[in-house]
């Protein structure tokens, strides 16, 4: 047998080893998966080996939980197929037909959307929001209190810290020399995800190139194609993207004291009620 054939055959015996019951909802349980008093899974659900959901959580019909990356032997990434650990905080919620892969991490109080996927070595902060049908790929961070919005693309190996706002359809890359490494050849540089530091916002549809770092309490101008580092408190729009000017002083003294009542009362409304009276940092321009 080839070696991709053998590494096919462990995977089939590591998946026919898993033995599932059935709960009353009809979700499928497997054994060494545990939930919390009063977590409640949905119709068509499947939890794999090592998932464990603390109490008060809530997983929609047909979300997978704990599905174990396989590769096709064409991938230049290596690729773990085991079995290893899925925690997800009390008070957080699965949407329906979700997938979140083994070796994650959410808080407490996460929303994940709809139709998200999650891939392995992922961490969500406690009450971070993560829309429907956006894809995390491996090994990213989304810091508390963040939200994404639907379809975003978040590419692995990139981090999001606290705060942060990523609009709908964002695209974000770590890779310049996929030309070369998509055939596994030398490349000159490593492949590299973005950083986005806290209090930033991004703009629908803008892109984000590989080791970009947005700083703290820059604003993406939707649209935009962000080719280099953008200095904390700037606001930059184009493609490629360029300094327009810097945020406003009252603005950032109100996006600081928002996100301080947040992190203080857990409640977000107040960061609701901000970003539903500045349009511009709903939807930069």
């Amino acid at each position: 047998m080839t070696d991709a054939a053998n590494a096919l055959s462990a995977v089939l015996r590591t998946l026919t080893e898993v033995q599932f019951s059935r709960s009353a909802s009809g979700a499928n349980i497997a054994d060494g998966a545990t939930l919390g008093a009063g977590t409640f899974v949905g119709n068509g659900v499947t939890l794999y080996p090592g998932v464990m959901i603390d109490a008060g959580c809530v997983v929609l019909d047909g979300a997978v939980v704990g599905r174990i990356p396989i590769s096709n032997a064409t991938t230049t990434r290596p690729i773990s197929s085991r079995f290893g650990t899925v925690t997800i905080g009390s008070g957080s919620i699965v949407g329906a037909n979700s997938v979140l892969y083994t070796d994650i991490r959410l808080g407490e109080q996460v929303l994940i959307g709809d139709l998200a996927s999650i891939r392995e070595g992922c961490v969500v902060g406690d009450r971070a929001i993560v829309g429907r049908g956006v894809m995390m790929l491996y090994n990213c961070s989304v810091g508390a209190f963040t939200r994404v919005q639907d379809q975003a693309h978040l590419v692995g190996d990139m981090q999001i810290e606290e705060h942060v706002f990523i609009g709908m359809q964002v695209v974000t890359t770590n890779d310049n020399d996929v030309y070369l490494r998509r055939f596994g050849l030398p490349s000159p540089t490593a492949a590299r995800g973005p950083a986005i530091r806290r209090f930033a916002a991004v703009g629908a549809g803008a892109t984000i190139l590989p080791g970009v770092e947005i700083g703290e309490g820059a604003l993406v101008a939707a649209g935009a194609v962000v080719t280099r580092d953008v200095d904390p408190w700037t606001i930059v729009a184009g493609v490629p993207a360029r300094v327009m000017r810097q945020v406003p002083v009252d603005w950032r003294e109100r996006v600081l004291a928002s996100a301080a009542r947040v992190e203080r009362t857990g409640d977000a409304r107040d960061r609701d009620a901000l970003i539903a009276s500045r349009p511009e940092l709903r939807t930069p321009s």
